[in-house]
């Protein structure tokens, strides 16, 4: 494929080339004005990535972000357990079969209106990159609160490597080499490192990055790091992506597909969810009491985000607690699993088994942090068994599921990236 790609260029350039010279040699003197062609509706790049546009440049960063946030949790919730497929639409059976294969358009070059990741997280990552280089460059003079800007760009950087760790099983960046996971967070732990030891960061940036960097380090197995940068988010510290139904890509994008379209159900295994006989307020879902949009399919909805405006978190101190906890284990996590379940008025929680321990601290992430973007990346560290199994039939669209706990680097990047395809 790579030599059949290349012979083509090279005859496209043969073709180009000839064509030059046949026009040079009929008189075409002015076939240079014929394509000096101006086109006023287009705003030029070097016209826009100016110091005088910092601030927009930045807070255009951020809202590729928010956009990509949506889909990752609905795409990430759907490939794991939140979720379950319940509509007709074959195109979108692959994400909750488990069966996404590298050609997979939807995923791969989906944009922010439906399943699509890679390419809304890959347009976050790259214009909160860019900006953060522009804004290196400038000066205080040319950018007022250029620190806070910085800082800003930092922070959704790093949190667009955590969420691509998270969901791909490889990476790729500017062109650059394939990067497994543990480099991907690597990455965004350099990223919010700068943001936690910059002079002019705001206090709820660097508690966003604290979370973020606790997070990354988590994921890298570096867990006393982890605890440590944890511990310094303070109690109620929540950081939320806004959301706003006057624009599609703005919306919350979990209450469009879930309660509005009934694209998804909220999977079985987070239906009726009780702590010794209490219900569990935090994974508040109800029965429709209708079929989705496969109207075979029973739709269950989440009541978490109660309408298209709804905020979403993106870093929150229930996060960094349960981070804690993971790492400390034994008494200290059992006292920390109840300041959480007392901030949702549930009993307590009592053990002096490590391993029971151990996996409530999972449980507790299960639920505290649901349909918040960790279940997908918990199942992959946690060795979580996939429901329903490889191999067993998928109900609404026929095949059987698949083994895909990640997504495969897409081919969209690795045949277009000379550094992977050579």
């Amino acid at each position: 494929m790579t030599f059949m790609r290349h012979l083509i260029r090279g005859f496209r350039t043969r073709v180009a080339r000839a064509t030059v010279v046949a026009l040079a040699a009929g008189g075409l003197a002015a076939c240079g004005t014929l394509l000096e062609v101006e086109a006023p509706s287009r705003i030029l790049e070097q016209t826009l990535l100016q110091p005088s546009n910092a601030t927009v440049l930045v807070s255009g960063a951020v809202a590729d972000f928010e956009c990509a946030l949506g889909n990752f949790i609905l795409s990430g919730g759907t490939l794991a357990d939140e979720f379950a497929d319940a509509q007709a639409n074959a195109a979108t059976w692959d994400i909750d079969r488990r069966t996404n294969f590298p050609a997979t358009s939807l995923y791969a070059s989906g944009g922010c209106g439906g399943f699509g990741v890679y390419t809304p997280l890959s347009i976050a990552r790259f214009q909160a990159d860019q900006v953060l280089r522009l804004l290196d460059k400038w000066t205080d003079a040319e950018v007022p609160g250029r620190a806070a800007l910085q800082a800003q760009a930092a922070a959704y950087a790093g949190y667009s490597y955590v969420l691509m760790g998270e969901m791909f099983c490889s990476c790729a960046f500017d062109l650059g080499a394939e990067l497994q996971p543990a480099g991907v967070f690597a990455l965004a732990e350099e990223r919010f490192t700068r943001v936690i030891n910059a002079t002019g960061a705001p206090a709820d940036l660097r508690n966003m990055a604290l979370v973020g960097r606790a997070r990354a380090r988590l994921n890298q197995g570096k867990r006393t790091e982890a605890a440590a940068d944890a511990a310094l988010v303070p109690a109620g510290f929540v950081f939320t992506a806004k959301t706003t139904a006057a624009a599609g890509r703005a919306e919350n994008r979990i209450f469009r597909f879930n309660n509005t379209s009934g694209t998804v159900t909220v999977d079985t295994q987070f239906r009726a969810q009780q702590v010794t006989g209490v219900t569990d307020p935090r994974v508040n879902v109800t029965d429709a009491g209708r079929g989705g949009s496969m109207p075979s399919v029973r739709l269950w909805v989440q009541n978490k985000y109660k309408s298209l405006n709804d905020p979403i978190p993106i870093a929150t101190w229930r996060e960094a607690t349960l981070i804690r906890a993971e790492v400390a284990g034994g008494a200290v996590a059992v006292q920390l699993i109840n300041q959480l379940r007392t901030a949702s008025n549930l009993p307590a929680f009592s053990s002096m088994v490590a391993s029971e321990i151990d996996a409530q601290v999972r449980q507790e992430r299960r639920r505290e942090l649901f349909i918040e973007g960790h279940r997908l990346f918990d199942t992959i560290r946690f060795n979580i068994p996939l429901i329903p199994a490889n191999g067993a039939v998928f109900p609404n669209g026929g095949g059987t599921y698949g083994s895909n706990k990640c997504l495969p680097l897409p081919d969209v990047e690795r045949l277009n990236n000379p550094t992977i395809n050579r």
